[in-house]
């Protein structure tokens, strides 16, 4: 078992970067595209989409020789979908995000002491914030990463920040516990994070956390591009972002009229 591990491991990261590949560019692909995109050996992407073609995963067009996902795909995350209730899809509600602020949307976990966008919907404009999904971004210089980590206890805040000095690529990086504290205190008085060249010059963003459709891990949802033209649509963003935590907040059940109230 042990000897066939790392084979195992790297067929499933393959499989995933292939299905983060179509909901990246939204569209078929061949064998040529995917080899190339993926950079791996044809022979090894011919073979990965034929096993997933065989399993129902994905759909072989003869005609263009394209594959592209089947519904099968599409039906693996519906139960996640209807966490959220009546307030719709996660991938419809940010891609009205995006149209509704004109910048790149996006959504993003905290993994280890890193932020890792999953899902974005990118602004058509010349100058915008590029964001692609598994993109990993520091946890304490990004707005998405700022925001998760407001919502925890400043002990634990603490012990994060230390991670991530320690794991810091750049010295420029690395923050002071004592000033941090301070900054966390400011995003909860004001109810969001936000970011103004600290990660990329010219970029910023803002974000807000909110609960994960799965009841575990938070998520956070934020709106990001070039500095001047999120000051001048800051107030709509806030607007924007506080409404979208809002419907994703966990839905109350309502008590039957046969049932007492303590």
């Amino acid at each position: 078992m042990t000897a066939t591990a790392p084979r195992s491991i790297k067929s499933a990261e393959r499989t995933l970067a292939l299905f983060e590949l179509f909901s990246r560019e939204q569209r078929p692909f061949t064998v040529g595209r995917v080899s190339e995109s993926l950079a791996m050996p044809q022979a090894s992407a011919s073979m990965l989409l034929r096993n997933l073609t065989e399993l129902g995963y994905l759909e072989y067009d003869r005609a263009h020789r394209t594959y592209a996902p089947s519904i099968r795909v599409a039906l693996l995350g519906s139960w996640i979908d209807r966490r959220f209730g009546q307030a719709g899809s996660i991938g419809a509600r940010l891609d009205a995000l995006q149209r509704r602020v004109g910048e790149t949307a996006f959504m993003g976990i905290q993994n280890g002491a890193l932020m890792q966008y999953v899902l974005s919907q990118e602004s058509h404009q010349p100058e915008t914030l590029s964001v692609e999904s598994g993109q990993f971004r520091s946890l304490t210089f990004s707005a998405v990463g700022r925001a998760l980590l407001s919502i925890k206890p400043d002990a634990e805040i603490i012990t994060w920040v230390r991670r991530c000095n320690v794991e810091a690529r750049e010295e420029r990086f690395k923050v002071r516990e004592a000033d941090f504290i301070a900054l966390m205190q400011q995003v909860r008085a004001d109810g969001f994070a936000s970011t103004a060249g600290d990660v990329t010059p010219g970029l910023g963003a803002m974000a807000v956390a909110i609960p994960s459709p799965m009841g575990s891990a938070p998520l956070a949802v934020g709106v990001g591009g070039p500095i001047a033209r999120m000051r001048r649509k800051r107030e709509t963003i806030i607007e924007a972002l506080r409404e979208f935590a809002a419907a994703s907040a966990p839905e109350v059940p309502v008590a039957s009229a046969g049932q007492s109230h303590m």
